[in-house]
């Protein structure tokens, strides 16, 4: 492996150390759209990450699970940055309110 390719994990874990809570970051790409996921530990994690880069905050439910999301989409849906947090099971509880609700 060379120096360039041995820069691109050492770039990456810093940029996951330096975001708290955040188990993986990926991105997806195509000619005209980005997609970066951002996977995390925990609830607060979510609210907490989404909250300093500015994204809005969302529950996505599928099938038998539901998780929190903060998400942001730029010029015109072709940039777009998704916060997730851990699968629970069932249906959200009724109220959810997100970031900041007791």
């Amino acid at each position: 492996m060379n120096t360039r390719a041995h820069d691109i994990p050492v770039l990456l874990r810093g940029l996951l150390t330096s975001l708290p809570g955040t188990d993986s970051i990926s991105l997806h790409r195509s000619w005209r759209w980005a997609f970066v996921l951002i996977m995390v530990s925990s609830d607060e994690a979510v609210f907490a990450l989404g909250e300093d880069l500015g994204l809005t905050y969302s529950i996505k439910v599928e099938r038998e699970q539901w998780q929190h999301r903060m998400t942001s989409e730029q010029d015109s849906g072709t940039l777009r940055i998704d916060v997730v947090g851990p699968p629970h099971p069932g249906r959200p509880p009724r109220g959810d309110a997100g970031p900041g609700s007791p």
